[in-house]
């Protein structure tokens, strides 16, 4: 199984700039084009409405959405991999939001 892993993205916070996301449609017609039936795309964020759009936009694509968390270091997740933001931000008492998205068809 081969993944993609987008930690901590700009969240772009103008909706004029939602087309920027890594999570946006135009974005995930790309990942489709890399990764197989049962690949996952794993994203993780601090930013809520950022977190929240990105799983519409997983949902939108049929992508069947998993280990959905929207406090990862109280969720008991035991494979987590922090990154330097991650400790940044939950070190700042910010939760950590995470999903994983699978490719079905």
């Amino acid at each position: 199984m081969n993944r993609i892993y987008l930690n901590f993205s700009d969240p772009w916070k103008k909706n004029k700039q939602a087309k920027r996301r890594l999570t946006h449609k135009n974005f995930i017609d790309v990942y489709k084009k890399v990764i197989n039936i049962g690949d996952l795309i794993c994203f993780k964020t601090d930013n809520q409405k950022l977190f929240e759009f990105s799983l519409n936009s997983f949902a939108e694509e049929d992508l069947k959405l998993s280990n959905i968390t929207f406090d990862l270091h109280n969720s008991g997740w035991e494979e987590n991999v922090m990154t330097e933001y991650e400790t940044k931000f939950s070190e700042a008492g910010m939760p950590i939001y995470r999903v994983c998205a699978e490719y079905v068809k």
